[in-house]
């Protein structure tokens, strides 16, 4: 699986050199994966790229495997202060993610999530994978 970020099927790329990947020995996962291009759609007014930025997010072994899972009650417990973190899509705002984050082979994230923003009437769809750390070397 090669890196990618992509954005309602638009592969954006992604910045490696502005992207990192951390999984702490506390079982928390912390991203900020910037991608390489601005979306056509919002190329008008964007000048910088979307990033996902994903901090205190403990990922555990579940039925869909080694990750977490990103629906309400998640963004609830950021957001009351029962868990210190966020997922979200930043752009000009910051938008909540929806959907699941995996961890593979312990060496590569991927997430498949949506967030909802006012420039597209349903939410966008957005698919990323990064290669980080362990024996694979990530092309570049």
């Amino acid at each position: 699986m090669d890196d990618r970020f992509r954005l309602d099927g638009t592969d954006l790329g992604i910045d490696r050199a502005a992207s990192v990947a951390t999984l702490g020995t506390d079982g928390e996962l912390y991203l900020r994966i910037q991608s390489a291009h601005v979306p056509e759609t919002v190329a008008e007014w964007a000048t910088v790229p979307p990033r996902i930025l994903v901090s205190g997010l403990p990922v555990r072994f579940d039925d869909e495997g080694f990750g977490a899972t990103l629906n309400q009650a998640r963004h609830d417990d950021f957001a009351l202060g029962d868990a210190d973190g966020e997922a979200v899509l930043v752009l000009s705002s910051r938008f909540d993610l929806f959907g699941r984050v995996t961890i593979h082979a312990g060496d590569r994230v991927r997430l498949v999530v949506t967030a909802a923003t006012p420039w597209s009437p349903e939410p966008w769809r957005i698919d990323v994978s990064l290669a980080f750390g362990g024996r694979r070397r990530a092309s570049i």
